[in-house]
């Protein structure tokens, strides 16, 4: 689900806007996007996040609860983001090294092409596994379904039969 964020919103989470919720066992969070207006005010994007439904390892959730009770991560300053440098706790992780970390532990292992961001892979994979297109651009903040569908969706071309339209049977 956090695939879907651009690294620069993902560096902008307040930890204060991180909460588990008992009620429905979600990881809810905010993500402050002070570059993107609507009607010249500040965009708060809000998310949610459902527990993994078969493997607790993999659990976004299960990882926010003990990120939230370590101790040392108790001490971190009022005002500081989800993401934060983890030799200096009082420093928030730039933008520029999670998308390094997603590129190198992600990117690279689903393909080869360059210029691939980790955001087009899971909108392209949702789309892949039913997910509405509708449901995508929201979730994703996509500009418009032209963008997302002529510039980074990624299994556009896999269904196009480029033998028989390249190379046509010669009577």
């Amino acid at each position: 689900m956090a695939a879907f964020l651009r690294p620069s919103d993902l560096a902008r989470i307040p930890f204060e806007s991180c909460k588990f919720r008992e009620f429905d066992g979600c990881f809810a969070f905010v993500v402050n996007a002070p570059k993107e207006k609507q009607k010249k005010r500040r965009i708060i994007k809000p998310f949610r996040i459902h527990p993994h439904n078969s493997d607790v390892e993999i659990c976004l959730v299960q990882c926010f609860k003990a990120l939230k009770d370590h101790p040392v991560l108790s001490t971190r300053p009022t005002g500081s983001n989800l993401f934060v440098n983890s030799n200096l706790i009082q420093q928030p992780l730039p933008a520029s090294t999670l998308l390094t970390w997603l590129h190198h532990d992600f990117i690279s292992l689903s393909t080869t092409e360059s210029r691939i961001t980790i955001r087009s892979l899971a909108s392209s994979r949702a789309l892949a596994q039913g997910v509405s297109l509708d449901g995508i651009l929201s979730l994703g903040n996509w500009a418009s379904s032209s963008t997302f569908q002529d510039h980074y969706q990624r299994n556009q071309m896999a269904n196009v039969n480029f033998t028989s339209t390249i190379l046509p049977v010669s009577y």
